[in-house]
């Protein structure tokens, strides 16, 4: 995949994704997409949800655990054949008590999604975020 169609796909699921409509994603996702989020209770791959209604509940789910929640600096790279590079800065801060063990309440990360693309729609989006550890 070059550049340009991994930007076409990243911004077609980020119209969707940020509209929260389930059709919107319906053609933007597989039906089985799968969304590894980069921590959680589904180990080894985070938390995991899968189809419209995983992706629509992973929103949820952050709106749950994130006060605040930004993505800047985003660089978007063509992987040959069906996969894209993502990487960013994540900023944000967890709702007051929610922040996993040793974690700050406000932080501010380096992220990385590898994003499998199948027929020009997400089949699975796999987060990374360097994480903190407790002193």
């Amino acid at each position: 995949m070059d550049d340009a169609a991994a930007a076409d796909v990243m911004k077609r699921f980020g119209k969707a994704f940020f509209s929260r409509d389930p059709a919107a994603l319906a053609q933007v996702l597989t039906d089985d997409a799968e969304w590894h989020f980069a921590f959680g209770s589904d180990a080894p791959d985070g938390r995991v949800r899968r189809g419209v209604d995983g992706f629509l509940q992973g929103i949820a789910d952050n709106e749950a655990l994130f006060a605040e929640l930004r993505f800047t600096d985003v660089v978007i790279r063509g992987i040959p054949g069906d996969q894209l590079l993502m990487t960013c800065r994540v900023e944000g801060r967890y709702r007051a008590g929610k922040a996993p063990d040793g974690t700050p309440e406000a932080f501010c990360l380096r992220g990385l999604e590898l994003v499998t693309v199948r027929d020009g729609r997400i089949a699975r989006k796999d987060v990374f975020w360097k994480q903190y550890r407790a002193a």
